[in-house]
Parts: C-alpha cells; sequence; structure tokens
C-alpha cells in the first residue's frame, strides 16, 4: 500500500499479487475474502475456467483493499459496477476503484480513489502471443521493439501497458488502437526490482509502469502526476517477484 496526494487530497492505492491457486486454496481464500454475492456470481458460471478466474480476481481485488483498510472486513464488502460499467468498492466512506487481472499463472488486483483513474494489466509470457501483439503495434512500436534485448518480453510489456491504459481510461479496447501507442520507456530500479515507465504518444496524460515476474509481466497505468508516479514505483517495489 502507498499513500500520495492528488489536487491536495490524501489519498490511497493497494496492490495484491499472487500466482494461480490450488482447488484448495480457492475454498480458503473464497470464504475469508469473498462477500456472499461474489461467491453467488462466480459459482454461476458453467465453465470452470471462468469460474476460477472470477473468484480469483475478486480475491485479488479484496487482499488489494486490505492492504488500504486492514480493519474492513472483506467478506461484507461487495463490489459493484458504475452506471458507466466501471468496478468499484461498496459500502466504503470514500468510493473506492478496482481494476483486476489474471493470467494461466497469475492473478491481480488494484485498488485505488475512483477519483483518480488507475488500471492492471497482468500477462504470462508466451511465445504463441507473440504473432497477436505484433498485429496491434505500431511501426515505432516495431522499432522499440528491435531495441530489446528479449524482443518477447518487450512485446508483452506493449501489450500489458495498452490494457492496463484501456482500464483507466475506462474504455478498454472500444478506443481505436492507435490511441495506445507508447511513445518511450525508461527503466527504473526500486528495491531489487527493474521497472519499465512507458508514456504515450497521445494519451500523454497517462503513463505506466511495468513489473518483471518469474513468467509473467504486470503493468498499472496511472495519471501522469509526478508524485503520483513516485508513490506508484514504491508501489510496484514493493511486490515480491518469487
Amino acid at each position: 500500500m502507498v499513500r500520495f496526494s492528488s489536487v491536495n487530497e490524501e489519498f490511497a492505492a493497494g496492490l495484491a499479487v499472487f500466482p494461480s491457486l490450488t482447488e484448495d486454496e480457492l475454498d480458503r481464500n473464497v470464504s475469508l475474502f469473498l462477500h456472499p454475492d461474489e461467491i453467488r456470481s462466480g459459482l454461476s458460471f458453467a465453465s470452470d475456467i471462468r469460474r476460477r478466474s472470477f473468484l480469483q480476481g475478486r480475491i485479488a481485488v479484496k487482499m488489494a483493499m486490505k492492504t488500504i483498510f486492514p480493519d474492513i472486513i472483506s467478506s461484507e464488502t461487495a463490489s459493484g459496477n458504475s452506471s458507466l460499467g466501471e468496478p468499484f468498492l461498496k459500502s466504503l466512506a470514500m468510493p473506492y476503484g478496482i481494476s483486476l487481472a489474471h493470467s494461466e499463472t497469475w492473478n491481480a488486483g488494484l485498488c485505488f480513489p475512483f477519483s483518480v483513474p488507475m488500471g492492471i494489466d497482468i500477462e504470462t509470457i508466451s511465445q504463441k502471443n507473440g504473432p497477436v501483439i505484433s498485429s496491434v503495434l505500431s511501426n515505432h512500436e516495431k522499432e522499440l521493439c528491435k531495441q530489446e534485448p528479449d524482443p518477447l518480453w518487450f512485446l508483452h510489456l506493449l501489450w500489458t501497458v495498452k490494457e492496463a491504459l484501456g482500464k483507466a481510461i475506462r474504455l478498454g479496447f472500444r478506443a481505436p488502437v492507435e490511441w495506445y501507442e507508447t511513445e518511450s520507456t525508461q527503466t527504473l530500479i526500486a528495491g531489487n526490482q527493474l521497472l519499465r515507465l512507458c508514456r504515450f504518444k497521445h494519451l500523454s496524460m497517462f503513463t505506466t509502469i511495468t513489473l518483471n515476474l518469474p513468467r509473467g509481466i504486470l503493468s498499472i497505468a496511472f495519471p501522469a502526476e509526478k508524485n503520483l508516479e513516485q508513490a506508484m514505483i514504491r508501489l510496484a517495489g514493493l511486490q515480491p517477484i518469487s
């Protein structure tokens, strides 16, 4: 959890990242963290994959919430959607938004003040994703890939920052893909972690930070404010990498 100020107000953001849970671990965490409405929604899926994804994503969000509000009982706090479809946590004194993501091997949840829009994405790095990601890149982004020692990793970076940015602006990929073009990246060191900051050609009011995981990658998009950038660097640097 990190605290930060925006427009002269004090806020906090929380992040939770964990590998896919076994069925026993999932059962324990469902009863510990999820509201009965969330449990019913998760169990309504006929597909086992969708059930697990839904429940693990909600658990990640509640874990992130607990880093900010340790005294609030997670299982008594439901998540819902605003009139525009954005997910948020109900029954809190201040509206807090949530963003969640999952891949074959990882789950992540982000909790943040609704007035400071953020988004998160997480992916398992896989060769099979390469052609799909390449198909949505600009010529400039393809040139950036050529300069990287690990082009496959960088392809996934570009994909996750676009996904996270789409969630932060609350449009997903309903907006033209050209909006999400990455202009430049910067490597940073936080603790024992190497992080990447990405800036965008068109949506310059947002930036992203990317964290490397074993066989995976995580990106968070947030408003491009200097104090918020420093807070998100601290938040990403707190995450264990193994």
